[in-house]
């Protein structure tokens, strides 16, 4: 068995837990698995017992140093943030998970499933490996770019080359209401937030983060927009938590545009009449507490009937998309996904909409295998519709 590195410094929130187990009914993995070693709870017990082991454990035999068996369940977690949500002691799981499984990475526990991506993200600074100078080919020859931008705007992996469409979205949103934009094509490497979910931390801090925002400073530009809620967390909190404090604001578009409107810079003159649901997506909902951007967004646009698929908001079911869970734990991931597009179906919508482009291609995937009749867009696809 690996050697163990050292256990981060996360005993206060090992011993703060009063097993109390409200974590443990909202842990989309634990719905799904059944037993307690997939909950919060159960993986902060087995933490504590090693921290407090000594020498009669040793001597009766008890196991309790943190082994393959344990590292498995550190990654059945979506990062979604649940647990800490209705934590009455305030313990912030949502940093402590990524702290465990950058700790079972550093004593040589790590998920082979996830080393394409790690790989992928050394070698082209995508999470897909596909040609890093083909990264800004999405846009049209035709664009026009300023050199002195108001505003970068940040694509992230999924929409430069898997959800391009979401990425033209966002430049016709732009372009309606006269924002001058640059992207950074090249050089513009992955934000690290799907790395640092899945236990690599350190890579994101040291490699990523310094590289991102020099590259964004290096524009002179006052604001940063991106559609992706993973990259608008790395950006807003990710990156602040590491000290790495942004010298220029950042926006989802969902925030900008309601800045455009203010400004009375964009109007939205194309009806459309249907309705849509929309979720929630982890990192922008619980984790930054960005609930009513994303709706006031949609309710600009006319005649659109905006539902919600229950639960919402900060009890809002993962997609199962995130943290890696997809790869070490497919089935599951499926299951929880489906229990998502379900709930959506039941609203008579036939649209969900959302600001992850990784929760989109998650539910994509699990509704075509299981023919769900349901269609997922992004939110600036379906606000670049009505201009």
């Amino acid at each position: 068995m690996p050697q163990l590195a050292k256990m981060p410094p996360i005993q206060e929130h090992l011993h703060a837990c009063t097993m109390c187990g409200y974590c443990v009914p909202v842990c989309p993995a634990y719905q799904e698995a059944g037993w307690e070693g997939a909950s919060p709870r159960g993986r902060i017990f087995a933490m504590r017992q090693y921290d407090l082991r000594g020498p009669l454990d040793r001597l009766l035999r008890r196991h309790v140093t943190p082994g393959e068996d344990f590292a498995r369940s550190a990654w059945e977690c979506t990062g979604c943030g649940a647990c800490e949500e209705v934590c009455p002691v305030d313990i912030p799981f949502d940093r402590l998970w990524d702290d465990v499984k950058e700790w079972m990475v550093s004593s040589g526990l790590e998920r082979e499933q996830l080393h394409p991506y790690v790989e992928n993200v050394r070698e082209t600074h995508n999470l897909y490996g596909k040609a890093q100078d083909e990264r800004g080919a999405w846009i049209s020859a035709e664009a026009v770019q300023s050199e002195n931008p108001e505003v970068v705007y940040w694509v992230g992996c999924a929409a430069s080359y898997e959800k391009q469409q979401i990425a033209r979205a966002v430049v016709k949103i732009l372009n309606a209401a006269k924002v001058t934009y640059k992207i950074l094509g090249p050089e513009e490497w992955c934000s690290g937030a799907p790395l640092a979910r899945m236990g690599y931390q350190e890579m994101v801090r040291k490699e990523l983060m310094p590289h991102n925002l020099d590259a964004v400073a290096r524009t002179g530009t006052k604001a940063l927009v991106t559609a992706c809620a993973e990259c608008y967390r790395s950006f807003a909190r990710d990156y602040k938590d590491w000290g790495g404090n942004p010298p220029f604001s950042v926006f989802h578009i969902s925030h900008f545009l309601e800045k455009l409107v203010r400004e009375k810079r964009i109007t939205f003159t194309k009806p459309i009449p249907q309705s849509v649901v929309f979720h929630d997506a982890c990192h922008m909902g619980r984790v930054c507490d960005t609930f009513d951007p994303p709706r006031q967004a949609l309710k600009f646009i006319k005649d659109l009937k905006l539902l919600e698929i229950l639960p919402m908001r900060e009890e809002a079911l993962c997609s199962g998309g995130g943290g890696g869970f997809p790869d070490v734990y497919p089935a599951q991931a499926a299951n929880v996904a489906s229990r998502r597009i379900e709930a959506a179906v039941n609203t008579g919508s036939n649209t969900i909409v959302t600001t992850c482009p990784h929760a989109e291609m998650h539910f994509d995937k699990i509704a075509k295998q299981r023919n769900m009749q349901i269609s997922i867009v992004d939110l600036a696809e379906m606000v670049a519709q009505a201009l």
